[in-house]
């Protein structure tokens, strides 16, 4: 008598659904851990102080107004109107740490849109990977992506382009794949709207297109449309900014001189002044771009695609394309500043997801690598939470700002020398001089007429906090700016090691300077 089968093989497209099925499921919670991690690392960040660049930019955002010297008021800021709408929504509260609260949501969206990407290109497994790096970069002190500054609210905007750019890609010619461009578009065009040199959404695409039409030999109608609906959504961010700057009676030509010739001259001032602090900070940004994992991912994926027997052609030529265009941005910055590092962040999240999915030996080494990099990432978290908790110098903007508050009467200014707006802004003080930063004083008033007859004139402020040295890069080499403090000004205290000097006809009762 024959054997009844009480088991079946199951069917092999059921094993593959099920497989399938796993894998997703999977990708999600290695998101959606990644965004809670972010959330909480970042929820810290909010009781932390805030530093220079944050400081500044919320002081330059509430007293935003129409008709000033300058673009968006009295005082001088290079930065894009989009970034200082978003400061200016934060300033609408009186708690400065609002603009960490705001930066949240930003980093939340950097990852979901980093593992969606990873999805399109490289399947489940590139989600995860992608998660994780974009998790760990958008977090990481290493790379200054504990403040909320122009990087980190513009890679949000560069990856969601990127990965609607994949999206549109992949959809059968029609109304939804436009729509989809015509989204990546505004994305793309938006992020240079926050910091001028963030373009690798329109670098992605530019590449994407031009790799398939090398591939196929010919440039279809299908990625022409694409590429138009692109360039539509595009300029659809700078026509507002237009209409906005017309509505107000700016000339756009302004926007241009403030936000792109600045920063030629800018850079002639720093590589013709001394070389020795920017050359240290090159270094020191290479160290850390290794430490950080930055220059390990990026290595791993070229090694990766080397040894592919079958090159994803279209995304590796966009990854490849947002990666030199992001280093070749580094080093035009010249100041090399931390958060430059930053401008690489998408194109690595999704390198690795792409890399990572592969079943091999490079494969196995980027995941080596992205661990590495969430390793370091979470390292990093850990010695800066000590530091601020152990080495009382680390809050002394909050501290000297503060101190400044408590020891000023009503309508009482202060100056900073040179830069740390931040001060200024924990002290609730305006200034009466325009340039916050040094950059903008050594390249605008580089023989401080301006600082002196500010200085000297009827409205000269009623505290000058030196955090610099009067003659720092040789600026005051003839000692006329350290006389006309002495004339007009005595110490009254040292706040955090820095002198705090008081106009000399004014009386203020100072209370205890605090402990740094």
């Amino acid at each position: 008598m024959p054997r009844t089968r009480t088991h079946q093989k199951p069917r092999r497209g059921l094993v593959r659904g099920t497989v399938r099925d796993a894998g997703q499921d999977s990708a999600r919670r290695w998101l959606a851990w990644s965004c809670v991690a972010v959330v909480l690392v970042r929820a810290v960040y909010v009781f932390l102080p805030l530093r220079s660049d944050e400081g500044g930019y919320l002081l330059i955002a509430r007293q935003w107004q129409a008709g000033g010297e300058f673009l968006y008021g009295d005082y001088h800021v290079d930065r894009p109107p989009l970034l200082m709408v978003i400061f200016r929504l934060a300033a609408t509260t009186e708690w400065d740490q609002a603009i960490r609260l705001l930066s949240i949501p930003f980093a939340v969206l950097f990852v979901v849109a980093a593992a969606r990407a990873g999805h399109l290109v490289a399947g489940p497994a590139g989600s995860r990977w992608s998660a994780v790096v974009a998790a760990a970069l958008v977090v990481t002190p290493a790379v200054a992506a504990d403040q909320a500054n122009g990087g980190l609210f513009a890679v949000p905007l560069v990856m969601g382009s990127i990965a609607l750019t994949l999206e549109a890609w992949r959809r059968p010619p029609g109304a939804r794949m436009v729509w989809l461009a015509v989204a990546a578009g505004v994305l793309a065009g938006a992020a240079p709207l926050v910091k001028q040199n963030f373009l690798e959404g329109f670098v992605f695409a530019v590449l994407l297109v031009l790799a398939a039409a090398v591939r196929r030999r010919v440039l279809d109608t299908r990625s022409l449309r694409l590429l138009a609906a692109g360039a539509l959504g595009a300029a659809l961010p700078h026509a507002v900014v237009y209409v906005w700057a017309r509505a107000v009676g700016v000339d756009p030509g302004r926007i241009w001189r403030e936000l792109a010739v600045f920063r030629g001259e800018a850079f002639e001032v720093i590589w013709g002044h001394s070389l020795d602090k920017p050359l240290t900070r090159a270094a020191m940004l290479l160290g850390l771009a290794l430490l950080s994992g930055i220059l390990p991912l990026a290595r791993a994926w070229l090694l990766a695609t080397r040894e592919q027997s079958t090159p994803r052609l279209d995304e590796t030529w966009g990854i490849l394309g947002c990666l030199v265009f992001g280093l070749a941005a580094i080093v035009a910055g010249g100041s090399y500043w931390t958060h430059y590092l930053l401008q690489v962040a998408p194109a690595l999240a999704l390198a690795a997801g792409v890399a990572a999915a592969a079943p091999s030996v490079a494969g196995a080494r980027m995941r080596w690598w992205a661990r590495f990099t969430a390793g370091s990432a979470v390292f990093s978290v850990v010695v800066m939470l000590v530091v601020y908790a152990t080495v009382p110098w680390a809050w002394f903007h909050q501290r000297t700002g503060e101190w400044l508050a408590a020891s000023s009467q009503p309508g009482d200014t202060a100056v900073v020398l040179y830069g740390n707006p931040s001060i200024l802004e924990a002290a609730d003080l305006p200034t009466p001089y325009p340039y916050l930063w040094s950059l903008p004083m050594r390249t605008l008033d580089p023989h401080q007429d301006r600082l002196r007859a500010t200085l000297a004139g009827p409205e000269a402020p009623t505290w000058v906090v030196q955090v610099n040295h009067p003659n720092s890069w040789g600026i005051d080499e003839g000692g006329r700016l350290r006389r006309l403090l002495e004339e007009r000004y005595d110490v009254v205290t040292t706040v955090c090691g820095n002198p705090v000097w008081l106009r000399s006809d004014l009386v203020r009762r100072t209370v205890e300077p605090p402990r740094c």
